[in-house]
């Protein structure tokens, strides 16, 4: 039985898709971790803000979580042809709140998902993109549903089954 983080940076659609693959996770015997990145409601990250207040404790909390686990579903909708601002954000404070900024995400399994109005494979290519740059091992094959298209529940299985046999 693997353990797998799935990190929610958006409320309503990508909230209810990250709860289905919680669920579809539990299912194949899977214990998950589930972080909602919006609950967090970190400060905006700047050197000033770092500066001025330190590390919050909830980016901290954030970051040991991240530590401990070995896979993750990052699930974030498109805005604006790239990723929310929520995410970019966590991680731009987690990267603070660890020895080497690389140190949560370092040689990691990672699935990339998507609930988008407006196409989200852009913001799929950001995720991977800032990923990738701190050192995960991103899968190909990746999560993307809309109005129109639903999730294909036996690809998300797939998926979760391979971040659990990589892990």
């Amino acid at each position: 039985m693997a353990k797998i983080g799935i990190l929610v940076a958006s409320a309503v659609s990508n909230i209810k898709l990250g709860r289905k693959l919680e669920e579809l996770a539990h299912e194949l015997g899977h214990e998950v971790e589930f972080i909602d990145l919006v609950a967090l409601n970190l400060p905006l990250y700047s050197t000033v803000e770092e500066e001025r207040n330190g590390l919050p404790s909830e980016a901290l909390d954030l970051a040991n979580k991240i530590l401990d686990l070995k896979a993750f579903i990052v699930v974030a909708p498109e805005y604006n042809g790239v990723m929310p601002p929520v995410l970019n954000n966590a991680m731009a404070w987690t990267s603070r709140s660890t020895k080497d900024w690389r140190d949560a995400f370092n040689e990691k399994i990672l699935a990339l998902a998507t609930h988008s109005g407006g196409g989200g494979a852009k913001g799929l290519q950001a995720m991977r993109i800032m990923f990738q740059h701190l050192g995960a091992n991103i899968l190909a094959r990746e999560i993307l549903t809309s109005y129109d298209k639903p999730l294909n529940e036996d690809t998300a299985k797939n998926i979760i089954e391979q971040l659990a046999k990589l892990s």
